[in-house]
């Protein structure tokens, strides 16, 4: 008799906790998404469209049309770029966030990789010819400041240069390949990215397509020209 009332007191139990459990499940779980929730679901998606871009092509780009989300920040086209504050060589302190107002080419690289080497005389052209409405900076992965300098002085490259010093914000970025590049638009939104060295041809492309910076200015090669002729 004992017997039989444990196994029904047991079965009860049972019953009542698979209950509370479906109730939890369909009821308690079911309530609208959080701001927080909502990020990062969008995160995530940048992220999982982010590793195609990479894997499909060397760089993608937003139209200056498209929408976008500025709510959320991811290191993606279409999201807000990750803040950073980076000292360059002479030990001044930049933050992205404090460039709003005009576009930015993001450009993370390191000594040892050949194909930055390749595309410094192009970012330097690219510099002389916009750098008073783009802001160039480059972003050197966890080197000695003095090695960086050396180098950058023998490439005769004179744009801004910053030092990521612990590697972090590679990680935050989550970089794949160097050289890696990234259009900010004047909100601080990433507009394009690209893996890979780039030509002066491919940074203007790039600004002409997302931003409305050099709208009103010829492109590289018709200042080549015009330099010839002089």
């Amino acid at each position: 008799m004992l017997k039989k009332v444990l196994i029904g007191l047991f079965a009860l139990l049972g019953i009542g906790i698979t209950g509370l459990i479906t109730y939890s499940y369909f009821y308690l779980q079911r309530g609208p998404e959080s701001l927080a929730e909502l990020r990062q679901r969008a995160e995530q998606t940048a992220l999982d469209r982010g590793r195609m871009i990479i894997t499909l092509s060397r760089g993608q780009f937003l139209d200056k049309e498209a929408e976008v989300h500025p709510d959320v920040t991811a290191p993606f086209p279409g999201f807000r770029a990750p803040d950073f504050a980076f000292e360059d060589l002479e030990g001044k302190v930049w933050r992205l966030s404090e460039l709003r107002g005009k576009p930015v080419l993001l450009n993370f690289w390191a000594t040892w990789c050949p194909p930055c080497r390749k595309e410094i005389p192009d970012l330097q052209a690219f510099h002389e010819q916009y750098g008073d409405r783009i802001v160039l900076l480059g972003i050197n992965w966890g080197e000695d400041p003095e090695d960086v300098k050396e180098f950058l002085e023998r490439y005769g490259a004179t744009y801004t240069n910053l030092l990521d010093k612990d590697g972090k914000f590679f990680v935050k970025y989550q970089l794949t390949g160097l050289p890696t590049s990234y259009w900010i638009d004047e909100e601080g939104i990433i507009r394009g990215m690209w893996l890979g060295a780039m030509s002066l041809e491919d940074m203007v492309e790039g600004f002409r397509k997302t931003t409305r910076a050099l709208e009103d200015l010829p492109g590289p090669s018709s200042l080549e020209s015009e330099s010839k002729g002089e």
